[in-house]
């Protein structure tokens, strides 16, 4: 490349017979073959495919990249920059030809080396032919000389002195050539061409700069595997940079180094003091922090979205130094970034488990009630945006949808967060952390990827129970349960009562989600009490029996399961009757609603007794339409305590319990 040192030249010459390049003779090209010789004497990385992970004919272990973006900071700030890849890979099954992504509308293709003899560019895949046919378990490289084209692409950004790549879902191929798929996880080794008053930043650990004249030469070198959608380019003529160290409580010699890259004018000195307490809460919840640094740059207005989780180096939008930003992006150097999406199809996990790290991160100050008033807002958002598609989609692994869609808000983030919220609800803390440790912890996804089928084994090994009779229809399903539930008590004995409750699901637009229930029973004595109970088939009936009268019954009053719309009625234990009551909210302290349904047009009381038999109230006397009729009225007067109210009609009566609270 140009920007090659001339002390590298030795070396090329060196190693010269072992360089054959394709169709053009590159000798000055003493750079990648520089870096081809340190990796050939490098031991093999393991693979970092997760166990059902797609599989190809070959996995990636290390690209070595040399960009010259020198010009890329300074006007006219063009995009076009001379670069090499000197790809690693081991073969999986016997062939003499490659193939990697490579989008033809930003990289032109100049010559290959090494392993590769020869190469065809089309429909955006580069074909490398190889010179020989290598067999299972080999190790081979090959060497890429390519341009990348002056052209805007929404991968590779240069403008107003800033240089950065933004590359989810798949743009890393317009910048660099490589096996562009989620799964197939390799270190990095980028060596970047600057002016000297630039900073530079990228994966991993700062290996080496140095200046040679008005130029720096970064060295960034990643230790763990990198998937190709968040390795990362960011630099700036005149960032401010700032690093500060996390001490591992446990180990103080343990020091995780925090790169901040700030434009001129921001001061991101809250977060960088947040930044540390939230390091501690995540490590002890998901286990060590899995890279070598973290770090953070805000960018300039051609980012226009809040963040981006680059493995070690997060992207910001400009002055976005915002904590539950932060939470977020910093969750996914756990889940994402060292446990990376198989397929497309598991975005859901990626932005799932972020979503619900920043409610949990305010659960580290604010207490649960911090941590479930984040949830409710997730599911508000869910419930009042859905468009009606599941979480989890196979069909993403083959098809990569339109970012409008794979990034949904309503789905993507705040659905997949409150699915985790209820698995939490359903395993309970104690198994649920730990379940969360262990998926972090297994050697199996650690560093590398993860389909939804595993993560669903993982979890349920830890809670010793099949947990895809929860997850599963959770998950692939679309929409949520709407219940119209079932209620009443009957005095079968002197001083005993059952208690029957029917779990309906009246939704059409999915079918039915299995999930635990909570209903709780007031007692006319004023105790209470919560039953729990396995929701498996629809219309499923629960009977509670109990020594003391009930006076009143909820239906998971905590709202522990935010993915559902809900009402509850009193049944009629005469089947007789023709009339069913509601009354909303119940316990009710001012207004409540009143519905109830006649067969007939009839003249209609409405009545409210104490618990001492006197009558409190008419709430309303007048003629009823056929069908459902509904009254507002106010009990805001009354006294707390248990009423029953009655509806009397020309064809019978029905009645209810009801609570007046304050």
């Amino acid at each position: 490349m140009k920007f090659s040192l001339i002390i590298w030249t030795l070396a090329a010459v060196m190693l010269l017979p072992n360089l054959v390049l394709a169709q053009h003779h590159y000798g000055h090209e003493d750079g990648a073959v520089m870096c081809a010789h340190r990796k050939q004497s490098m031991l093999s990385a393991p693979a970092v495919a997760g166990p059902n992970s797609p599989k190809h004919s070959f996995d990636v272990l290390n690209y070595t990249l040399e960009l010259d973006l020198y010009k890329n900071f300074l006007t006219p700030y063009p995009k076009d920059f001379e670069a090499s890849n000197t790809v690693r890979f081991r073969v999986d099954s016997t062939l003499n030809r490659i193939k990697l992504n490579a989008v033809e509308t930003s990289i032109v293709i100049h010559g290959v080396g090494l392993a590769g003899v020869g190469f065809v560019h089309l429909s955006d895949t580069l074909y490398i032919d190889l010179d020989r046919n290598y067999e299972p378990g080999e190790v081979a490289e090959v060497y890429i000389e390519y341009s990348h084209l002056d052209v805007a692409d929404g991968a590779f950004y240069a403008g107003n002195g800033h240089v950065f790549t933004d590359c989810e879902p798949e743009g890393a191929r317009k910048w660099f050539p490589c096996w562009d798929k989620p799964s197939d996880k390799a270190t990095v080794d980028i060596t970047a061409r600057v002016p000297a008053t630039a900073r530079f930043g990228s994966n991993g650990r700062l290996a080496d700069s140095t200046f040679v004249g008005d130029t720096l030469i970064y060295n960034w070198i990643s230790r763990d595997p990198v998937a190709t959608y968040i390795t990362v380019l960011t630099g700036r003529m005149d960032y401010v940079l700032d690093v500060i160290y996390w001490e591992d409580p446990a180990d103080p010699e343990n020091k995780l180094p925090i790169r901040f890259y700030s434009n001129p004018g921001e001061n991101p000195s809250w977060i960088k003091q947040r930044i540390l307490p939230m390091v501690t809460h995540f490590t002890n919840a998901f286990g060590p922090y899995p890279f070598e640094k973290d770090g953070y740059a805000t960018l300039n207005n051609q980012f226009t979205w809040g963040g981006m989780e680059n493995q070690t180096l997060t992207s910001l939008c400009t002055n976005c130094w915002f904590e539950g930003l932060v939470s977020h992006e910093f969750a996914h150097q756990w889940f994402g970034d060292m446990i990376s999406p198989a397929t497309w199809s598991e975005i859901w996990l990626n932005e799932g488990f972020a979503t619900w790290s920043e409610a949990f991160w305010k659960e580290a100050e604010g207490g649960y009630s911090a941590y479930k008033s984040s949830i409710l807002n997730r599911a508000s958002n869910y419930l009042g945006n859905n468009p009606g598609w599941p979480v989890y989609n196979p069909s993403w692994a083959v098809n990569t949808p339109p970012n409008s869609i794979l990034f949904n808000g309503a789905i993507t983030y705040s659905k997949s967060a409150c699915v985790l919220h209820q698995l939490r609800y359903v395993l309970g803390d104690e198994t649920f952390f730990k379940a969360i440790n262990e998926y972090s912890l297994d050697t199996n996804f650690r560093y590398k990827s993860v389909k939804t089928e595993d993560f669903i084994d993982r979890i349920s090994a830890s809670a010793g129970e099949d947990i895809g009779w929860f997850l599963t229809p959770w998950i692939s399903q679309p929409n949520h349960p709407i219940y119209a539930n079932e209620y009443f008590f009957d005095n079968v004995a002197d001083g005993f009562w059952n208690i029957h409750f029917t779990a309906k699901q009246v939704q059409t637009n999915a079918d039915f989600f299995p999930i635990d229930l909570e209903i709780y029973v007031m007692f006319t004595d004023m105790t209470d009490t919560t039953y729990r109970v396995r929701n498996l088939v629809n219309n499923e009936e629960f009977v509670f029996g109990s020594h003391k009268e009930p006076g009143y019954l909820g239906f998971d009053v905590s709202n522990e399961i935010v993915l559902k719309q809900a009402s509850l009625t009193v049944g009629i234990q005469d089947k007789t009757a023709e009339r069913l009551m509601q009354a909303n909210p119940n316990p009710a302290s001012g207004q409540i609603v009143v519905q109830y349904v006649v067969q007939v047009p009839q003249s209609i009381s409405i009545e409210l007794y104490s618990a001492d038999g006197k009558l409190a109230q008419t709430i309303y006397a007048e003629a009823s339409i056929q069908g459902l009729n509904k009254l507002t009225a106010d009990v805001s007067h009354l006294s707390p305590g248990f009423y029953t109210m009655l509806l009397r009609g020309q064809r019978g009566t029905d009645s209810m319990k009801i609570v007046v609270s304050r």
